[in-house]
């Protein structure tokens, strides 16, 4: 099942990068395409310019030819006006048409013979408008051999107009025919590339849509299988805190009668008699004392919560003089205590915590010749964090994962006494309080056990 969900998590994760890609490939093609679009439209719009440019050029010509002729017919200068105007626009006419196919060397070689034509139809026409100013036109000669050679110019330009115009309609033609293609491409592409990309977030969405049911579905499995275990836990816990103080009573009972066969009768038997009854009194004292740390460990899971503000300074102070200090006398015992910051919990929690934790730091470091434990602490990121550093005999870091569990021992009987549930005992009031504990430690040199409670939210 894990790896099931695995690959669709695989998939999903494909599915929304490549519909990703996809969709930026698109957008890059269609910003690419619609700029060639948008290039042929500007081509297309500049062949219009050209061919405009040349029926101008036309006109004027035209103009220019009407305005002669009549003057000719009437010899009045005011019919000259539009023959002055179109000399006198020409040259810069035919100078734009130049620059506007200055990238179409054919057209240009066209306008070099356009200029060439258009300056001699002026010149016929010129000709003519001063022989009507010296003679009169009717019957000269010289002005009918002026027409004609007009003519003869104009109808060449006439013709020449007409391939620099069939020209340019050609060129007019690939142009729209790129341009209707660029349309349609781009068209394509951006239909099937958003086909695409709806395919793959669909197709994502579905997937994704069946891994949330899936995991809907095992959430609540786990959430049925944790209450399952809540119950029998507590139907466990409830079962060994039964059993457990239900042993005190005959423990006692074996102690005490042992106790009392000792006193009484020590003197009828033998040494190997009193041996075997110290054995039996010392067994009946350990489990006793197992007894007493698995309630203790039951107790810590099973009492309801009391969190107020607590003072560590004073509740550490109590825990120092009032367990260890009775339980450990030491004379070298060298105590450090800096100034602890409060914190938010349940004070007899956190007392039996101090406790276990103070009584292994003095435990571990009885057998140096200067046995030293500080505590101290400090706040970082929300959480209140304390120290409890000694510099006892330390343990082993690779059997790190044993140190907090029950019944899990670092060090044999013979050289601590204890029954190994005290640092699990710390380890459930922590998580009662949403906190983390964890240690450090060097063989010989000393551990460090450090423990963090959250800031109380304001």
């Amino acid at each position: 099942m894990p790896a099931l969900k695995t690959k669709k998590d695989m998939l999903i994760s494909a599915g929304i990068v490549l519909a990703f890609v996809l969709l930026v490939v698109i957008s890059f093609i269609t910003y690419t395409r619609t700029s060639q679009f948008m290039a042929s439209s500007r081509w297309v719009d500049h062949t219009y310019t050209v061919l405009s440019q040349i029926n101008l050029l036309l006109s004027e010509l035209k103009d220019a030819e009407t305005s002669q002729r009549g003057f000719l017919l009437t010899n009045d200068e005011k019919f000259l006006e539009p023959y002055n105007k179109a000399v006198s626009n020409l040259p810069n006419s035919i100078q734009r048409l130049k620059s506007l196919t200055k990238d179409n060397f054919d057209q240009q070689d066209d306008i070099a013979l356009f200029e060439e034509l258009a300056n001699r139809k002026l010149l016929f026409l010129e000709q003519a408008i001063n022989m009507q100013r010296q003679h009169a036109w009717k019957g000269n000669e010289d002005i009918l051999q002026t027409l004609q050679g007009g003519k003869m110019t104009m109808d060449e330009l006439r013709l020449h107009i007409q391939t620099m115009t069939l020209r340019e309609e050609r060129l007019l033609d690939q142009r729209a025919e790129s341009e209707k293609a660029h349309a349609v491409s781009t068209q394509r592409w951006i239909l099937f590339g958003n086909l695409g990309a709806i395919l793959l977030i669909l197709t994502s969405f579905l997937l994704l849509r069946q891994q949330i049911k899936q995991r809907i579905v095992a959430q609540r499995r786990a959430e049925k299988t944790a209450l399952q275990l809540e119950i029998t836990n507590k139907e466990l816990e409830s079962f060994s805190y039964s059993v457990s103080h239900d042993l005190r009573s005959p423990l006692r009972a074996i102690d005490g009668y042992s106790r009392m066969f000792e006193e009484d009768y020590g003197d009828k038997v033998d040494e190997e008699g009193r041996r075997l009854l110290g054995v039996v009194r010392a067994n009946s004292k350990k489990m006793r004392m197992l007894i007493d740390d698995l309630l203790d460990f039951a107790r810590t899971g099973r009492q309801a919560m009391d969190r107020q503000e607590v003072d560590m300074n004073q509740l550490v102070d109590e825990v120092w003089a009032e367990v260890l200090v009775a339980e450990h006398p030491n004379p070298t015992l060298q105590f450090y205590k800096h100034s602890l910051q409060p914190v938010w919990g349940d004070p007899v929690l956190l007392k039996q915590l101090l406790s276990n934790l103070l009584s292994n730091a003095v435990k571990y470091s009885s057998t140096r010749e200067q046995p030293k434990v500080e505590i101290s602490s400090r706040e970082k990121d929300r959480e209140i964090i304390y120290q409890i550093q000694d510099n006892g005999v330390g343990f082993d870091m690779r059997y790190y994962k044993k140190l907090f569990g029950v019944f899990q021992r670092l060090h044999t009987a013979e050289e601590f006494p204890g029954t190994g549930v005290g640092l699990a005992i710390v380890q459930r009031i922590i998580l009662r309080h949403n906190g983390r504990v964890w240690a450090e430690s060097e063989i010989e040199v000393g551990s460090t056990f450090s423990f963090s409670l959250p800031v109380k939210e304001v």
